[in-house]
């Protein structure tokens, strides 16, 4: 079975925050922004794409999609679906790699942000309880955290 090849126009939603969908897609050329809240109030950019995959962790585990992905070019992309996966990776041995060194750089993404929430709210709680005021720019890296832990929870 051949690939189904979709095109997206500079500006187009490709996947929307919060709707399940399945099936996920195979960058071949583009770049992406992945947001939280598009549109809305607490409009937070969490990522970019131009190459690997996007949808791929949703449609792994049946979970609707966490971002609301935004063409910042024209995009060109192969889509996957639950009648093609399995023929997909037949055709394309290869791309079984791509995808765990996709989904292993997400994971190690994730890590380097839990730290980075862990070092913000230490320092946050030591100046709390030193009774002195936080650094500068932790209130906004505090406001940043928050807003992308509350849309999880809202999820």
């Amino acid at each position: 079975m051949a690939d189904t090849i979709v095109k997206f126009n500079k500006g187009d939603i490709i996947c929307e925050e919060g709707k399940y969908e399945l099936f996920f897609y195979e960058i071949l050329e583009g770049s992406m922004t992945i947001y939280r809240n598009y549109g809305k109030d607490g409009q937070q950019e969490i990522g970019k794409a131009d190459k690997g995959y996007i949808g791929e962790m949703g449609y792994i585990n049946s979970l609707p999609r966490v971002g609301t992905v935004v063409a910042d070019t024209d995009v060109s992309l192969a889509k996957i679906d639950e009648t093609s996966f399995e023929s997909y990776f037949k055709n394309h041995p290869e791309k079984i790699y791509g995808i765990m060194q996709c989904l292993s750089g997400r994971l190690n993404e994730i890590d380097a942000n839990t730290e980075d929430a862990i070092a913000t709210l230490k320092v946050a709680l030591a100046a709390y309880e030193d009774k002195n005021p936080a650094p500068h720019g932790i209130k906004e890296t505090m406001k940043k955290f928050s807003a992308i832990f509350k849309s999880r929870k809202a999820q």
